[in-house]
């Protein structure tokens, strides 16, 4: 199994001896081979750890923010009370239910998307694009929308089944349609904001206790001479990008996280070593994913997954060149290919279904099962990896007394964010 680097996996510090450069080598080394196929039983005690600390200061924020605490434990006891004895209010409550179901189920999903410092799981392609597919083709089925989108969550529904017609009274128009995918997509794009809080807060703790980011320090010290081309643009991008998110700041972070950035886990990562405040990170965290990027990828693939826009866009392309050169007969072509394809791929499964037992929604229950199977065990790695060090550096400082300077990578001013 592949184990990500975690925060503290950098080179040693070269402001450190030579005695202790040599021991943190030896101890970076020693916390690579901390893996679930290596040393299983360190793995789980290190998480173990992990989990009760974080319970611990949940409770204790909690505890400290108590206008928060007691609303919820009054909600939770009057909702458990009402779901017990039925009554005129039991609709109600199976309304909240299914809605509080709806919501940890895509915001959960956002968070596996975009939490773990690169080991996400990319719920968006194995969820919420196929959910998208699902409503535009019930739509096409029933003549319209206003079906109930809430029953394709938790596995309720395999991956052939449509939404049933019930209540689609409302016309398919592609607004309508986009409008139908829009809870699913907005709840899940938060659900991607709140997983990149973890790297956030890590390089603001230890920026605030006067300690190297070390994923930033590694960047600044990369040796450039002994990269490709590719890797040098990509270098040159995550400079460019820092010091774009250092002049620009809040809107800064907005504009980074309005699109597919793959190495916004570095974003978050300087906004913590610059000490922004957490409610301006995740508000503009928040506004750029949940209201901007994921919005904008359900108008993209509600339009390819609906005949009429489809059709309508290959038209407007085909405008833009001569009619000499076919470009509408080549994606017409196209378009009808890969339908075809995709019908076929369906009755061919609903064919080995009837001979082999196994249906299509068989085998991608069985892959998502490993997909998340193989997720949750780079996670539980990743943050075992991080407990323990933690634990390296106080060793460290135990034995060879060395403390990090205040100087922030990248020449970031050694101040608060303003």
């Amino acid at each position: 199994m592949t184990v990500h680097p975690s925060l503290y996996d950098a080179a040693p510090s070269p402001r450190a001896s030579n005695a202790q450069r040599e021991f943190e080598v030896e101890l970076m080394r020693e916390r690579k081979t901390i893996t679930i196929v290596r040393k299983p039983v360190k793995v789980l005690m290190l998480f173990a750890q992990v989990c009760l600390d974080g319970c611990r200061r949940s409770f204790d924020w909690l505890i400290h923010h108590r206008v928060l605490f007691y609303p919820l434990i009054i909600s939770t006891l009057v909702y458990a009370y009402l779901a017990s004895f039925p009554g005129p209010w039991t609709p109600a409550v199976v309304e909240v239910r299914y809605n509080f179901e709806f919501l940890v189920w895509w915001v959960g999903l956002g968070v596996l998307s975009s939490i773990g410092l690169g080991t996400g799981m990319h719920s968006g392609l194995l969820f919420l694009f196929p959910h998208i597919l699902k409503v535009c083709r019930s739509a096409e089925a029933c003549g319209g929308v206003g079906f109930d989108t809430r029953e394709n969550i938790w596995f309720a529904m395999k991956g052939e089944d449509l939404f049933k017609c019930d209540g689609a009274t409302v016309e398919a128009t592609w607004m309508n349609v986009w409008l139908a995918v829009l809870p699913a997509c907005v709840l899940w794009g938060g659900g991607t904001a709140a997983g990149e809080i973890p790297p956030y807060w890590i390089s603001f703790l230890a920026a605030k206790a006067g300690e190297e980011n070390d994923e930033l320090l590694e960047l600044e010290t990369e040796d450039r001479s002994a990269m490709n081309a590719v890797k040098k643009n990509i270098h040159e991008w995550k400079v460019w990008m820092i010091g774009f998110m250092k002049t620009h700041g809040f809107w800064g972070l907005v504009a980074m996280a309005a699109w597919p950035n793959a190495a916004f886990d570095l974003c978050g990562i300087c906004c913590g070593t610059f000490m922004m405040p957490f409610w301006h990170f995740f508000g503009a965290t928040f506004i750029g994913k949940a209201l901007m990027k994921a919005p904008a990828q359900g108008v993209v693939f509600s339009t390819l997954f609906s005949e009429g826009p489809r059709m309508a866009v290959v038209h407007f392309i085909a405008e833009l060149f001569p009619r000499g050169w076919g470009v509408r007969e080549i994606l017409d072509a196209g378009a009808a290919k890969a339908l075809n394809k995709m019908s076929s791929s369906a009755k061919g499964s609903a064919a080995k279904a009837v001979t082999s037992g196994i249906s299509l929604s068989d085998a991608w229950g069985v892959f998502i099962t490993v997909v998340v199977v193989y997720f949750a065990a780079s996670c539980v790695e990743q943050m075992a990896q991080m407990k323990q060090g933690y634990m390296d550096r106080d060793e460290v400082a135990k034995v060879h007394g060395f403390r990090r300077s205040n100087r922030r990578s990248l020449g970031t001013p050694a101040k608060k964010y303003q």
